[in-house]
Formats: structure tokens, C-alpha cells, sequence
């Protein structure tokens, strides 16, 4: 396997809000699970991650 990482070429500290929210009913098709999200200070989603994708 080929590494193709490349070094960061720029990083900056920026205000977001994170949230941590649950989903799911707890079924075995609808497992109970955390999604966290990153909102902008404007109220638009930047990012979310389903912590049902995790792999362990």
C-alpha cells in the first residue's frame, strides 16, 4: 500500500458550535447511536458524523 498522506499546509483555530445529539430507536435496523454535529455561529451544518459508521 502507497502512502499518500500530505502534510497539512494550513490550520487556523475557528468559532463553531458542536453538538451531540441521539438517533435511532434502538432496534436492530434502527440502532440507538450518537451523532455529533458542527454548526456555524449562523445556524448552518457544517458537519456530522454517525457514530453508527465507526468501525472498531
Amino acid at each position: 500500500m502507497i502512502d499518500r498522506h500530505f502534510p497539512t499546509t494550513s490550520a487556523k483555530v475557528v468559532k463553531v458550535i458542536f453538538t451531540v445529539s441521539h438517533r435511532g430507536s434502538g432496534t436492530e435496523k434502527d440502532p440507538a447511536r450518537l451523532i455529533y454535529q458542527y454548526w456555524s455561529l449562523e445556524g448552518e451544518l457544517l458537519a456530522e458524523h454517525d457514530t453508527l459508521f465507526d468501525v472498531d
